[in-house]
């Protein structure tokens, strides 16, 4: 009987063995390989948008930002990135014919008509409704990752203004080269603009010898670099004349109102300076023109060992602009013309709050003010 009890249960175990299903053995998961980036750029002279360069399928931001700047500057313009993205997808770029100046505009979007359309709108943002009839664009292959702006400089690039019958440039001027793409030297501190000032040397400086100041008050520039025969302003421009200066101050309401309406609405305006305590206060900038205290660096030409505060310190909030117009004759400071000021040159200037008088007075090219272009 026990033979028979074990016989059966020796059977069933056997049974139930092989009646069992094995466990399904899982595969590994396959993992989609990454998709390798793009990189794409697009590079331009800001004052001049006859210049630019492009470069797409990049596999770093560096590589294409470096290649758009390159191939800029090598048709002669000074160039720097204005539009970088990456993944799949196409940039467009739009100019005027002729002149181009500012008026140009970019875009970025899946496809090129896409990027097209935002090309143009921005275009006519600043060329005063012409038509932006140069076409070109640059699209990332396909399968190079989700498309993504990483910079857009459109902001940055205000539209011109118009002020009666003139055009006018919105911001001060901030090129670091003549025309014909010769470097206007920088003096990066005071002994270094003062050996400008005293050998008529054109040059430029930042306000208080900061670089970062260049992107909202442009550079200051002495009258040798406003007459260089090289050309200061980008084709289609121009420094204005005396004469223009007169005819926008007229324009806006004379001598007494022209000042409040050129001047920005910024506090900076209310700064006392620290000679004489007086300050031209803000504005209301109906103008447009949004004038800004981007100071004024005086040529220190007494010091024997000069300093940054005797060349912006006394007159930091506030500003002068000049104009392209020669003032005659050598003329003589007042300590008995014992230093020459050779050829001055003309330049806008503003009154304190009290006189609230905008005008244009004779200044000493050894001097570094801010330069507002106008149309040609």
């Amino acid at each position: 009987m026990k033979k028979t009890i074990l016989l059966f249960a020796l059977v069933a175990t056997t049974l139930v063995s092989f009646g069992q299903t094995k466990p399904a053995v899982k595969k590994p998961a396959t993992t989609a390989k990454p998709v390798a980036s793009k990189f794409g750029a697009l590079a331009i002279d800001r004052s001049n948008g006859f210049y630019y360069g492009w470069s797409f399928d990049y596999a770093t931001l560096a590589e294409a930002e470096n290649k758009s700047i390159e191939e800029c500057n090598a048709k002669g313009g000074n160039c720097t990135v204005v539009l970088s993205f990456s993944g799949t997808g196409c940039a467009a770029y739009r100019t005027v014919d002729g002149d181009v100046g500012t008026a140009f505009g970019w875009g970025l979007a899946k496809t090129k008509e896409a990027a097209d359309a935002v090309a143009t709108k921005e275009c006519l943002k600043r060329s005063n409704g012409n038509n932006p009839a140069n076409f070109v664009w640059s699209c990332n292959s396909a399968n190079t990752g989700i498309l993504k702006e990483i910079y857009n400089a459109s902001d940055e690039i205000v539209a011109p203004v118009n002020v009666g019958s003139q055009i006018w440039n919105s911001r001060n001027l901030d090129v670091s080269t003549f025309r014909n793409g010769d470097p206007i030297p920088e003096a990066k501190n005071a002994a270094e603009w003062k050996e400008y000032c005293t050998t008529d040397m054109p040059a430029f400086v930042y306000l208080n010898f900061d670089p970062k100041n260049g992107k909202k008050y442009g550079k200051l520039y002495n009258f040798h670099a406003v007459v260089d025969p090289r050309g200061l302003a980008p084709l289609g421009w121009h420094v204005p004349s005396k004469n223009e200066f007169e005819t926008l101050i007229t324009f806006l309401g004379g001598k007494y109102e022209a000042g409040n309406k050129l001047r920005g609405t910024t506090t900076a305006w209310n700064i006392p300076d620290k000679k004489y305590g007086e300050y031209a206060g803000s504005g209301t900038n109906s103008s447009g023109l949004n004038l800004l205290p981007g100071g004024r660096a005086w040529s220190n030409e007494y010091d024997k060992e000069p300093v940054a505060s005797s060349v912006f310190g006394e007159y930091y909030s506030n500003g002068e602009w000049w104009s392209s117009t020669i003032d005659g004759s050598a003329r003589y400071n007042e300590n008995g013309g014992s230093y020459g000021y050779y050829n001055n040159g003309f330049a806008l200037y503003f009154g304190t709050r009290k006189s609230n008088l905008t005008g244009l007075g004779s200044e000493s090219p050894q001097r570094g003010f801010s330069v507002r272009l106008i149309k040609d």
